[in-house]
């Protein structure tokens, strides 16, 4: 009966230390795919892949979410670059396609998207357009570099009662 007993109670014992055991090797192979999703998030980062920001969601790796923000704002800035070297070379049709891209994605840099978004749909004949992006600059943008210019171009192309705005601001600024 003794015996019968210690096998019992070795075999409870047993059957114990296997099932920590297993539960552990599953908690660390858990670990370690985890470990691998984020190794793959990083080299997607690090290779500046479109692909980053899906496969950060996709896996839900909220702790990589500020390297999200952080690429979308790279990738923003490189098109305002891009987009201004362009309109230094004239190519203004290329300014607006690049712009408009971003245009509605809050950055730090909106004013300056909707300054050179407006001064190219000017040179592309979108009065309208360019009228719509520039007149941004008379309620917001108060402290932008890019006001004064903005609004003396918004001058030239406007009439009535949104010339008249215009002025007001530009006499606010002590220039007219």
């Amino acid at each position: 009966m003794k015996s019968r007993n210690l096998s019992i109670l070795l075999a409870t014992v047993f059957c114990v230390l296997f099932l920590v055991t297993y539960l552990y090797n599953v908690k660390l192979f858990s670990q370690l795919q985890r470990a691998q999703k984020l190794i793959k998030a990083y080299e997607l980062y690090v290779a500046d892949s479109k692909d980053f920001s899906k496969y950060v969601e996709d896996n839900k790796l909220k702790e990589l979410t500020y390297l999200v923000e952080k690429q979308m704002k790279s990738q923003i800035r490189s098109k305002i670059d891009t987009a201004k070297v362009a309109y230094r070379n004239g190519n203004y049709a290329d300014t607006v396609s690049l712009l408009r891209e971003i245009k509605d994605i809050e950055n730090p840099w909106l004013d300056e998207v909707y300054f050179y978004l407006g001064s190219a749909l000017l040179k592309v004949g979108e009065v309208e357009s360019a009228k719509l992006y520039l007149s941004s600059f008379l309620d917001s943008f108060t402290y932008s570099v890019y006001r004064k210019e903005a609004l003396m171009i918004l001058r030239e192309i406007s009439d009535g009662e949104l010339k008249k705005k215009v002025q007001d601001a530009l006499k606010n600024l002590g220039e007219f």
